[in-house]
């Protein structure tokens, strides 16, 4: 009768932990340490805290190139964002783009949702799904028009699917999407990206005026 009991309450355990969605879980928190060229640039972190059925997720991105001792690049992006479940209800972003100053908005309102950023405002019915990346469901279900959280502009992006690999010199076994965009100024996006078995983002790889950029977890880096 003990052996009954464990098994069904084993199959129940289980069946829950199957049938979570990822926006009922709280990730883990995120470090990345970022590479242009192999060289040490910067870093990518996402703090998550969770309340009830809101997500909260804090970014901070902090890139430096220098060349011959010189600063040439300088970029600083801090991002808060709120979800509940998998719909994004809040974002507030400020970037110093090498001096550049830009920002994105989004709350709710009576009417629905609005968008308020350098790129311009406007008004929508349902959620967009913002370029931070740490949230799977960007690469799920084919192609998305996605919010760039730098100054509330688009990026159309052709999204698939290349495989499932092993990363880290074989310790992390991830699923590896291609995204294929473009920006409002024109300039293309080409990214690699890395979501392990429980859905969270592990790394990252895109091109960047000609440079590669590399994101590697801290726990794995080894650079």
């Amino acid at each position: 009768m003990k052996f009954l009991i464990t098994l069904i309450l084993l199959k129940l355990f289980f069946f829950t932990q199957s049938t979570l969605k990822s926006g009922d879980l709280k990730p883990d928190d995120i470090f990345f340490n970022v590479y242009r060229n192999d060289s040490h640039i910067g870093f990518h972190k996402i703090n998550f805290f969770k309340d009830n059925n809101f997500l909260k997720a804090l970014i901070e991105i902090k890139f430096e190139v220098k060349f011959l001792g010189f600063v040439v690049y300088d970029y600083f992006h801090n991002n808060t964002e709120i979800w509940n479940k998998n719909s994004l209800v809040e974002l507030n972003s400020s970037t110093d783009k090498n001096g550049d100053l830009l920002n994105c908005s989004l709350k709710k309102t009576p009417t629905g949702l609005l968008v308020e950023g350098t790129n311009g405002n406007e008004n929508l019915n349902s959620p967009p799904l913002p370029s931070s990346y740490w949230n799977k469901i960007l690469v799920e279900t084919g192609d998305k028009k996605i919010l760039n959280t730098q100054d509330c502009s688009y990026i159309d992006f052709k999204i698939n699917f290349i495989g499932e690999e092993k990363i880290y010199k074989n310790s992390l076994i991830a699923d590896h999407y291609k995204l294929l965009g473009k920006e409002i100024t024109g300039e293309l996006v080409d990214i690699d990206i890395w979501y392990n078995k429980s859905n969270q983002w592990v790394k990252m790889v895109f091109v960047k005026d000609g440079s590669t950029i590399k994101y590697h977890l801290d726990k794995y880096d080894s650079e």
